[in-house]
């Protein structure tokens, strides 16, 4: 019996080691494949990387994950899937991607700095951010999914979330079912592709190791740096005998 169990385990492990084999093979042949592709932004040789943090040169957003490194500049994994023609909900006809674009953005109204997807046909321009968004999304604020709306909307001018005004002309989130309608980074958050719980040794800290992100945090804790209470997106010490916290923009990154 005690054999029989042995080969048994035995067997469990060889099966768990040759999954683990298989996945790292696949993942590095994909990776190697991946490498070997040119992206259109520069016509150079794009490599596949892994960070746990940086900021995206197309959609300028602080995200984790897989990115491509062209030439200097990364991009996130989203923004690398988007060809220079597309096809987008927003919009009635196809779009390319202008280099010299600086007009402002129709989904956000936003400057389009790093050029932008423009139609050739009519006055339309869309950044990386806007063209990236996630179509749809949950919130507390409503039971139902919440989906990016295109259209300008005139009767509704107002966030439901942070109960400000929002501009009709601009994309937004809403519920057909119960009318709701807010902010894309109401919905969303300021920084929503940050793996949450992540290391964050960007700040100028005595326990920098200890220090992680956070999206949400028990409690009402004020921030370290500006004294104002700290709700979401947070950087925090995990050390047990620190209280440090602050707004993940608050501290100037020490990267």
């Amino acid at each position: 019996m005690r054999k029989l169990i042995e080969n048994v385990m035995g067997a469990c492990y060889l099966s768990q080691l040759s999954s683990i084999i298989v996945q790292n093979a696949l993942f590095f042949f994909i990776k190697l494949v991946l490498n070997c592709q040119y992206h259109w932004l520069r016509q150079a040789k794009a490599t596949l990387v892994f960070e746990d943090y940086l900021l995206c040169y197309l959609c300028c957003q602080h995200c984790s994950g897989l990115f491509y490194k062209l030439i200097i500049w990364f991009i996130c994994i989203r923004c690398s899937k988007v060809a220079d023609i597309i096809e987008c909900e927003g919009h009635q006809h196809f779009l390319f991607y202008d280099f010299k674009c600086r007009e402002k953005c129709n989904g956000c109204g936003n400057e389009c700095w790093h050029g932008a997807f423009r139609c050739g046909k009519c006055i339309f321009a869309l950044d990386f951010g806007c063209l990236t968004l996630p179509h749809s999304a949950l919130h507390k604020i409503d039971e139902h999914m919440l989906n990016l709306t295109y259209d300008n909307d005139k009767e509704q001018c107002y966030c439901d979330i942070c109960e400000q005004e929002r501009d009709p002309n601009f994309w937004y989130y809403s519920c057909s079912i119960c009318g709701t309608s807010a902010h894309p980074k109401c919905v969303l958050g300021n920084i929503p592709f940050l793996k949450d719980g992540m290391k964050w040794p960007y700040v100028d800290h005595p326990h920098r190791r200890d220090l992680k992100f956070f999206r949400n945090v028990e409690g009402y804790s004020k921030c370290s740096d500006c004294g104002k209470l700290c709700p979401e997106d947070v950087i925090k010490c995990e050390k047990f005998t620190c209280n440090y916290i602050t707004h993940f923009y608050c501290p100037l990154p020490q990267l």
